[in-house]
């Protein structure tokens, strides 16, 4: 159990008014961390053991229908910003300093109207990977959680739409995501347990990226 201790740790997250990071939040600060929450990457301060980022912005249009300002925020918010947190924090923590970026499955898998969405979360998922050959002489390790039909998206299921109707109906475990599973996991990867992994990605999906 002492693997998913953080006494003493010093965590901050980005986005933690976001489902998935409200609930990281309170999950590493049960397992003992000094969680700091912020909503600006520009904020991010050290020493720092622990960074976590839940920076989700969704946009579902048509490709024609995204102009250059929705491309960009939608870039910004999914892809710039983490680029800019992970680039702070690499000069900000300390040696076996873990950081969790929360992501989307839809950085690998594709769906109508979702290009721009999908390119953002497909930039940051490789950039973790990137980012995980330079921060391991660091002794930083860093890893995504990616995921997919969670109880709070309603908002992006469109009941008519057979296109997102997939989302629901191939989820092996048919049921949605809840936060509280996403804070277990992120408490793992934080922690000792997890000091040999990094350049990952974990899908908290209920099986969904197995079938799409």
């Amino acid at each position: 159990m002492d693997h998913f201790e953080l006494d003493g740790k010093a965590a901050t997250i980005v986005g933690a008014d976001n489902p998935a990071g409200s609930a990281i939040a309170t999950a590493l600060g049960e397992a003992g961390a000094d969680v700091t929450s912020i909503e600006n990457v520009d904020d991010i301060r050290g020493p720092l053991d622990c960074l976590v980022c839940d920076l989700d912005h969704f946009v579902a249009k048509p490709i024609e229908a995204i102009d250059d300002n929705d491309l960009a925020d939608v870039l910004n918010k999914n892809f710039v910003d983490v680029f800019r947190a992970v680039r702070t924090a690499k000069t900000n923590m300390r040696e076996g300093g873990r950081i969790v970026i929360v992501t989307s499955v839809l950085g690998q898998r594709g769906l109508p109207n979702c290009s721009a969405y999908s390119a953002a979360h497909g930039a940051t998922q490789n950039f973790i990977r990137a980012a995980a050959q330079e921060l391991a002489p660091l002794a930083i390790s860093i890893n995504g959680i990616e995921l997919g039909w969670m109880d709070w998206m309603d908002d992006r299921i469109d009941p008519t739409d057979e296109n997102a109707e997939r989302a629901v109906r191939f989820t092996i475990l048919k049921r949605r995501g809840r936060a509280e599973e996403v804070g277990a996991l992120a408490v793992w990867l934080s922690g000792t347990g997890a000091g040999f992994v990094t350049g990952q990605m974990f899908a908290v999906d209920g099986g969904l990226t197995q079938h799409l």
